[in-house]
């Protein structure tokens, strides 16, 4: 099992400046519970710790709010031009 020590820093690091510029960043994850695979644009709104886990709370598209484990993140986040 993965923990927040293992995410690399420089990961954390693109998610904190797109939090700050109000980036919108194109992500590929997998659902935490079925490991189904997503690819869509998000607006990152903070970083959190939950259960020895990272997770980046986001907006997706439909304005939804949604959580994604920092591990399950298949690309280095990109923004959207």
């Amino acid at each position: 099992m993965k923990t927040y020590q293992d995410i690399p820093r420089h990961v954390t690091e693109r998610l904190e400046i797109a939090i700050l510029t109000g980036e919108t960043l194109a992500l590929n994850w997998a659902d935490e519970r079925s490991d189904q695979a997503w690819m869509g644009r998000v607006r990152p709104l903070e970083v959190i710790q939950r259960d020895g886990r990272l997770y980046l709370e986001a907006d997706n598209e439909q304005g939804e709010r949604i959580s994604i484990r920092l591990d399950l993140i298949r690309n280095l986040p990109t923004p959207v031009k």
